[in-house]
């Protein structure tokens, strides 16, 4: 019982977080969320490397080199220097300018990837919110019921003493209080432990509770077959993946194509002129075109490569496709199976609430025994909380179905 207390004085001093706020936190600390981001950054930075090829390029250099006597003889300068100041500016490169639309299909790739992952780990975030409602609201279930087999042994115990039932009956209501005990000690050391988990996936430090309670969604009417091929992210990202593999082909087959460059070069160099040593200097500009006319079969076998990657990535498009529809036809069988068993439960719960009414009331005429409306209790107890179980999963399967249609 020490851990249940610790518990339940954690609870009450612990920070309220709701659905919506338990989202945004996720977004905002989980790791994934965070590593997407960076990922995003790291291609926006591709996309400035890639710009670069287009833009000039500026080059200094300079050099001083001192003969000793022995080596400077006749009219050759014992210091020299040199420098040269060029600017080259690429006029025409068809792979350069493949690359650019490569880096920024991948930058768009990056940001579907985010999207995904965001949605991920929203699903994520609900998931684990509905399961510790449900185990917050079986905590409850299990207070209450201890409350109950605490009344019925003080009142056997009141019995047995003035000799009305054996010893039999006072054991069996020992064991029945210590085992409602033990289920409620179980059931309070795995939901700690379920918030532990969650506090680690949202990377929350200090203490947490929830606020809100485990109620049924609402499901709309529309077309999630159509929403799906609209809307999802991973499909999205796979058909953008799609793309950047088609430009890829284009990158390679850009290299049978020629480049021009424009040059200027500044420069100066030691020289000896007559009996003087002089720094001579001027500039030089021109174009420079380059054609590689045989690299060995070298650009045949990259853009074979490079198509053989694309037809590796349609069959995962394809793959990716069937799979996230197959997920979706899964969702909605169990939402309407789930659907089903709440309705279901509903009566059932009205059924055990009337036999723990009239229980009740036959114990308080005295023609029923306290046993028999312990037993209804539990009855009714253990139907709510197989109700609340099938309401966790139902809105599991519904956040699922806003993962695949959103």
């Amino acid at each position: 019982m020490i851990g249940l207390l610790l518990f339940l004085i954690a609870v009450a001093f612990s920070q309220a977080l709701t659905l919506e706020q338990a989202v945004e936190l996720a977004i905002k600390n989980n790791t994934s969320a965070r590593l997407s981001l960076l990922d995003l950054q790291k291609t926006e930075e591709a996309i400035r490397k890639a710009r670069a090829g287009i833009l000039p390029q500026v080059s200094f250099s300079y050099n001083y080199t001192r003969l000793s006597p022995d080596l400077a003889f006749g009219f050759t300068p014992k210091n020299r220097q040199a420098y040269s100041l060029e600017v080259d500016q690429t006029v025409f490169n068809k792979a350069v300018f493949e690359g650019i639309k490569l880096a920024s299909l991948q930058k768009e790739l990056q940001e579907l990837i985010r999207e995904d992952v965001l949605r991920q780990v929203e699903f994520q975030t609900k998931q684990f919110f509905y399961a510790l409602l449900y185990k917050q609201q079986v905590v409850k279930l299990l207070e209450e019921n201890l409350r109950y087999w605490e009344e019925n042994y003080r009142q056997t115990e009141g019995k047995f003493k003035a000799g009305v039932v054996p010893k039999v009956e006072l054991m069996r209501a020992k064991a029945q209080l210590e085992l409602a005990k033990a289920q409620l000690e179980s059931a309070g050391a795995d939901y700690s432990k379920s918030l532990e988990d969650f506090k680690a996936f949202l990377r929350y430090e200090g203490e947490l509770k929830l606020e809100g309670e485990l109620k049924e969604v609402n499901v709309p009417q529309q077309d999630y077959e159509k929403l799906l091929l609209e809307k999802n992210s991973t499909i999205r990202v796979a058909r953008k993946n799609l793309e950047v593999f088609q430009r890829a082909v284009e990158v390679q087959k850009a290299q049978y194509y020629p480049s021009l460059d424009l040059f200027a070069t500044y420069q100066g160099s030691t020289a000896r002129l007559g009996s003087e040593t002089k720094l001579l200097e001027g500039y030089t500009f021109g174009a420079r075109l380059n054609y590689k006319l045989f690299d060995g079969f070298a650009r045949e076998a990259s853009i074979a490569q490079a198509k053989i990657d694309l037809l590796r990535q349609q069959e995962n498009y394809v793959d990716t496709e069937l799979t996230q529809k197959a997920s979706l036809r899964k969702t909605l069988e169990d939402i309407k199976a789930l659907k089903t068993q709440l309705e279901a439960l509903k009566l059932s719960l009205e059924s055990a609430k009337e036999s723990l009414r009239l229980s009740t009331e036959r114990y308080r005429f005295g023609v029923a025994t306290q046993l028999e409306v312990l037993d209804a209790i539990s009855n009714y107890n253990s139907t709510l909380q197989n109700y609340y179980y099938t309401l966790y999963l139902y809105n599991t399967a519904v956040a699922q179905l806003e993962r695949l249609t959103r």
